[in-house]
């Protein structure tokens, strides 16, 4: 029997424990203390983790003066970093196959239901992957929007952000929320604009 996607890497755990032995092979004499900021993760948290990883033999520690310790990766422990590694590669290709699929399987719903102009509402990585599943459609994208557009306009693949004010100016059809992380924020946002009247609006 196979092992079930979700259960192959646990970008929380598994992930912190590539960082931690990333950071370590970096600095073996890094402490714990830099190691929680770094990582923004408890002390107690990495205190447990390093206790774990040497109980587990990955890494050793050794003491040295003042009162400091410092941590080497084992042979084990480097075989352990490339599986990671590896792993955490492939869960990225899966992951974004799968957003591509989600975010194809939209927008061409979107196209079939008759929408020609499109506004994205959200810069981030699902945006830029629906940049990419655009071009082969046709859907025209007028603009990006942002809540905080800066005041001199920057650009993002060549198009002007701008503020959810200035939704009017751009006269979409739609709305598609690209921010999949945040997207109940950005509709209250939309819907607390009074100019939506006849504009479509969707989320991934």
């Amino acid at each position: 029997m196979g092992t079930h996607p979700s259960l192959l890497f646990k970008p929380s755990e598994k992930m912190r424990d590539l960082q931690l032995l990333e950071e370590i092979e970096k600095n073996p004499r890094v402490s714990q203390r830099e190691l929680s900021h770094k990582f923004g993760i408890a002390l107690g948290v990495t205190n447990a983790c390093i206790k774990r990883m040497a109980r587990r033999g990955l890494i050793r520690l050794k003491g040295f003066p003042p009162r400091r310790i410092a941590y080497y990766i084992t042979p084990k422990g480097f075989v352990e970093k490339a599986n990671l590694t590896l792993r955490f590669f492939s869960y990225n290709i899966r992951h974004y196959a799968e957003m591509k699929k989600q975010i194809s399987k939209k927008l061409l719903e979107m196209q079939n239901s008759g929408v020609k102009r499109i506004a994205f509402y959200g810069v981030s990585d699902e945006m830029e992957v629906a940049y990419i599943t655009l071009q082969g459609l046709n859907m025209e994208l007028v603009g990006v929007l942002e809540e905080n557009a800066p005041i001199e306009k920057k650009k993002v693949f060549d198009h002007d952000v701008y503020h959810l004010k200035e939704i009017r100016h751009l006269n979409p059809d739609a709305i598609l929320i690209t921010s999949i992380n945040d997207r109940e924020k950005k509709m209250k946002k939309l819907l607390e604009i009074n100019e939506l009247d006849g504009i479509r609006i969707e989320s991934l």
